[in-house]
């Protein structure tokens, strides 16, 4: 069975090559230390091998993959010390761009934030975990750009590729849904107050508490979850 779709066109190989093998890693279609053999690669994406040996170069330079000498590429494992230090950067940075957006909050962005709020509770309502994995990236996206801060928005959004991973795994979580939605509830009405200590406090703690949640989670078993896209049973 194919794990990845045809390229399908000739125009810029690499980087469609890139992309393609790059969601497959994100999304767990690609599980964490699986093999990748870059013949097998290329007939899925219906390419040459040239392109899929770039691609796995630069994604061994970005993290994403690891180079064994004289055996090939394996996929980045999952590790709970790879997540404590991505989540306690994540949780400075995100806590001074929900400072800087307390401070520039208007009735815009505050319109958005409340109607992302309202379609992630109905997603997770409605067991539909991609859906509210979505939103809940769409909450904190909103964030950063209403920060305003372009230096800061580029150095999350490096990061947020390896945040990815952790991020979705946490949606599988049981409960863990319905938490993101009050302690997002939280940091909008920080925001809505003008409050900037509290927005900051708020956003960090609900980053920070996602990582605890994780900490205490059988990983293997949510990556199972995530890669068939199903919730845990009840």
């Amino acid at each position: 069975m194919n794990t990845l779709p045809p390229v399908p066109t000739p125009a810029s190989l690499e980087r469609q090559a890139y992309e393609a093998i790059k969601s497959a890693i994100l999304s767990f279609r690609l599980l964490p230390q699986a093999s990748l053999v870059e013949a097998d690669l290329a007939r899925q994406l219906g390419i040459s091998k040239t392109p899929v040996r770039e691609t796995l170069g630069r994604l061994e330079r970005e993290g994403f993959v690891i180079k064994i000498p004289y055996t090939g590429y394996l996929v980045a494992p999952i590790s709970f010390q790879a997540m404590q230090e991505i989540f306690q950067i994540r949780a400075a940075l995100e806590g001074l761009a929900a400072r800087l957006c307390a401070e520039r909050f208007g009735p815009a962005p505050a319109a958005q934030a409340a109607n992302i709020l309202q379609e992630h509770s109905r997603a997770a309502q409605a067991g539909d975990v991609a859906r509210a994995a979505e939103f809940n990236r769409h909450f904190h996206n909103l964030l950063i750009e209403c920060a305003g801060n372009q230096r800061l928005a580029t150095i999350l959004a490096n990061l947020d590729d390896h945040l990815q991973r952790y991020r979705l795994l946490a949606s599988f979580q049981q409960g863990r849904l319905e938490k993101s939605i009050a302690e997002h509830q939280r940091i909008l009405k920080a925001l809505q107050a003008a409050d900037a200590d509290e927005a900051e406090a708020a956003a960090r703690n609900h980053i920070l508490g996602v990582a605890a949640d994780l900490r205490d989670q059988d990983f293997d078993a949510l990556i199972h979850q995530a890669a068939a896209g199903t919730a845990l049973p009840e």
